[in-house]
C-alpha cells in the first residue's frame, strides 16, 4: 500500500490533484481510523481513509515521461465495443474512477470514434468530457504547460487517430472487395 506523506501531490480520481495536508485520527463506529487530510481544488477539503487509498485509486502524478506516453497512446486507434446504455455507462464510470490514465485514454479514443461517427448517446459525451479533463489538468499540473496547449495536443492526437482508423477501414474494405 502506498504510504504518502504531508506536503506530496496526489491524484485522486472523484476530485484530481490534491495535497495531503496530513493525517487526522478520528472515532468511526467505535474504531480510532486514520484518515488523509486532502486539500483539492476550489479549497475543498477531504478525508480519505488510509486503508481505501488503493482501493480509490490514490495515486501520484504521471511523470513528464508518462505523459509523453499517454498523450502517443491517444493516436493509436481502437474499436469500441457497444452494450446496453446502462451497461456502457457504468462501465464508463468504473474507468473513470480507476484514475489510471491508462484506460482514461482508451475510453476516450473509444468515445471519440463513437462521436466523430455520430454515434454518441445518452451522457456519453459528458463522460468523454470528464475524461478529457481529469487527462488534461494532470498533464498541465505536471508539464507546467497551458490548458489551450495541452487540450489541443489531445484534440490533435485524436484527430490522428481517427484518420488512421478511416485509413485502416478503407484499406480492408479495397482487400475485401478484390477477394469478391
Amino acid at each position: 500500500m502506498e504510504q504518502f506523506k504531508t506536503g506530496d501531490k496526489v491524484v485522486e480520481p472523484t476530485i484530481g490533484i490534491c495535497e495531503i495536508q496530513g493525517i487526522r485520527r478520528m472515532p468511526v463506529d467505535g474504531k480510532e481510523i486514520d484518515f488523509y487530510v486532502f486539500a483539492g481544488p476550489n479549497n475543498a477539503t477531504v478525508l480519505v481513509p488510509k486503508h481505501q487509498i488503493e482501493k480509490r485509486g490514490v495515486r501520484l502524478p504521471m511523470t513528464k515521461e508518462e505523459t509523453k506516453k499517454i498523450v502517443a497512446s491517444l493516436k493509436q486507434p481502437t474499436s469500441p465495443d457497444r452494450e446496453s446504455p446502462h451497461t456502457q455507462y457504468t462501465k464508463y464510470r468504473e474507468i473513470l474512477n480507476t484514475g489510471d490514465p491508462s484506460k482514461i485514454s482508451k475510453l476516450i479514443r473509444d468515445l471519440y470514434i463513437l462521436d466523430q461517427n455520430n454515434a454518441l448517446k445518452g451522457k456519453e459525451r459528458e463522460i468523454m468530457d470528464l475524461a478529457k479533463k481529469f487527462l488534461i489538468d494532470e498533464i498541465c499540473f505536471v508539464r507546467g504547460e497551458s490548458r489551450t496547449k495541452v487540450t489541443e495536443e489531445i484534440e490533435e492526437a485524436l484527430r490522428q487517430m481517427f484518420k488512421k482508423k478511416a485509413q485502416k477501414e478503407r484499406e480492408e474494405k479495397k482487400k475485401a472487395a478484390k477477394k469478391k
